[in-house]
């Protein structure tokens, strides 16, 4: 039976949501039952008020060892309301690879996106042009960190999937931590810049004298980014 479990636990999806529950707080960690999480994964913390009325209170980060630590949850931020005062408890559920089924795909060419696409149907892929456009919209022609998070926040996604040379490496949202990877070699031999979309060109702004105005290399910077902390 036990032998069992754990080849059930190997191959479980990462994507798949895992449940927990906060037994001590420590500042602004907290230490929470036994789980079967990869370092770096994201989440939430859910306060439940009784058994009809809850709500997310922060995100959590899994550091290892059955601990977590607690960020504020702004993916749901709406200036006109008042910010919610409650903190994360003793007894709150906790919730790692929140929305990790829907994921962005950065591939460097038309080929790969569709044959990666295609080979994963269990998750809900959110178009490159979206993301694009969000980039053209903020003048960034060179992603960081931070426009991927804005991007998963507003898009309510989990994962980020990065095609590399020979393997796909998916991430968290927030963290931008590697969760998995899948052998994979890229199709065709153009590669688009920043990714393969549909958009032609995202512009730097013109107050931007001295920022990137293109990614020069695909695999090194997208490399880099992944192991950058």
């Amino acid at each position: 039976m036990i032998r069992l479990l754990l080849l059930f636990l190997l191959f479980l999806p990462l994507w798949a949501q895992l449940e927990t529950t906060i037994t001590k707080i420590q500042g602004s960690s907290a230490k929470i039952e036994p789980i079967q999480a990869v370092k770096g994964m994201s989440g939430i913390v859910i306060h439940h008020f009784d058994a009809d009325h809850s709500t997310i209170v922060a995100r959590a980060i899994y550091q290892g060892n059955d601990t977590i630590i607690f960020d504020v949850y702004d993916a749901l931020a709406q200036e006109s309301l008042p910010k919610p005062k409650i903190l994360p408890q003793v007894g709150d559920e906790v919730i790692l690879g929140y929305l990790y089924d829907r994921s962005l795909l950065i591939a460097p060419n038309l080929q790969t996106y569709q044959h990666y696409v295609a080979a994963h149907p269990e998750i809900q892929w959110l178009h490159p042009d979206l993301f694009a456009v969000e980039l053209s919209k903020a003048r960034h022609p060179v992603p960081q960190k931070e426009d991927f998070k804005n991007f998963c926040n507003k898009f309510a996604a989990g994962t980020i999937h990065f095609a590399l040379k020979d393997k796909v490496v998916e991430a968290d949202c927030y963290t931008l931590s590697a969760v998995h990877s899948d052998p994979f070699a890229m199709e065709g031999t153009k590669i688009k810049l920043p990714f393969y979309s549909r958009i032609k060109e995202i512009e730097s702004s013109i107050f931007d004298f001295f920022g990137p105005k293109e990614i020069p290399d695909y695999f090194g910077y997208y490399t880099h980014l992944l192991e950058a902390k």
